[in-house]
């Protein structure tokens, strides 16, 4: 049984008992998964509730007053709320101002996070740079730009291994 046949079972069960097979595989899917056992446990009282619910008897003349209600609806000319002018005048005003006060909302909250983190990422530089005893002389980096320039080696020299033997 997949998803959908449980769920099928499911939708059943709210019009109609199940079948003993029917409550077998659903038994089996509800071991496989826990996390619908509850789903399925409210469903079930939910239906049982409602089965003990009185029948309520519908009045004779219950299709001739919903034609009626229908006859009275569809006389009557629609009128929206948006058709009113001074809705739309309100509309346009309104819009606009919500979607520069959102705009602005994301922005300050936005530079807020950027903020914030520079400043994390400051004090982590600071306390590494203060945790070293002492920092190499700037005589170290008098020869950074010639190798640099040298060309980057895939792997080791074999010349320069055999000079070094």
């Amino acid at each position: 049984m997949n998803e959908f046949d449980y769920k099928t079972l499911l939708e059943k069960r709210w019009r109609q008992k199940l079948t003993p097979a029917e409550e077998a595989s659903v038994r089996e899917w509800l071991a496989q998964h826990p996390e619908s056992k509850a789903d399925w446990d409210l469903e079930t009282q939910l239906s049982a509730g409602l089965e003990k619910l009185p029948e309520v008897p519908v009045p004779s003349n219950f299709t001739a007053r919903v034609l009626q209600a229908v006859e009275r609806e569809t006389a009557l000319p629609k009128r929206s709320t948006t058709d009113s002018p001074r809705f739309m005048h309100v509309l346009r005003l309104r819009a606009p101002a919500a979607i520069v006060s959102v705009v602005l909302v994301l922005f300050v909250v936005t530079h807020h996070q950027h903020t914030q983190a520079k400043r994390a990422e400051l004090v982590q530089g600071v306390k590494v740079v203060t945790g070293v005893s002492s920092l190499p002389s700037p005589e170290i980096l008098q020869d950074f730009d010639t190798i640099r320039q040298l060309p980057a080696s895939t792997g080791p020299d074999p010349e320069l291994i055999a000079l070094m033997k």
